[in-house]
């Protein structure tokens, strides 16, 4: 059975974003390598496990999920159904949590002068408001559509 439009639709975005979790935290664990290969005696806040949990580990292992998940999407799975339900809703209720729990570890504090996009300033915090914008319309696009009882039917013929 060949899957429909909405569905690959779904699994384009979903393997487009997976791609995306894996690019970014990539970059950002090289430069963090790199600059501390370079400058060794500066003082890395940026390096701490929490840090590297939320801005490299876990966005990871969502988008090599996401990528199986849209895979099996196409392909009309079950388990990828329930997969792309699963990061259709942690995503968003860590970065919500992120966002209104503010922890020190994960968001530093401004280093002064109103600097927002200093680095250690308000620009991660800014980068998980526009992340949340941005992934609550796809979660609720993802939820409305995986969760109709016809959308559910064809991916249990299979």
């Amino acid at each position: 059975m060949k899957a429909p439009g909405s569905i690959v639709a779904i699994a384009t975005v979903q393997f487009l974003g997976g791609l995306a979790a894996l690019v970014l935290p990539s970059l950002y664990f090289v430069a963090s390598i790199q600059s501390h290969r370079f400058f060794p005696t500066l003082n890395r806040e940026s390096l701490s496990p929490e840090v590297y949990a939320v801005y490299v580990g876990i966005p990871i292992c969502l988008g090599l999920l996401g990528i199986v998940a849209s895979i099996g999407l196409v392909r009309l799975r079950e388990w990828a159904r329930r997969i792309t339900l699963l990061l259709s809703t942690v995503p968003v209720a860590g970065c919500a949590l992120l966002i209104v729990l503010r922890p020190p570890s994960v968001f530093p504090p401004d280093p002064g002068q109103g600097a927002i996009f200093a680095i250690g300033g308000g620009l991660y915090f800014v980068a998980f408001e526009l992340l949340l914008a941005v992934l609550v319309p796809i979660s609720i696009w993802w939820l409305i559509l995986l969760t109709r009882p016809r959308m559910r039917s064809q991916f249990r013929a299979n």
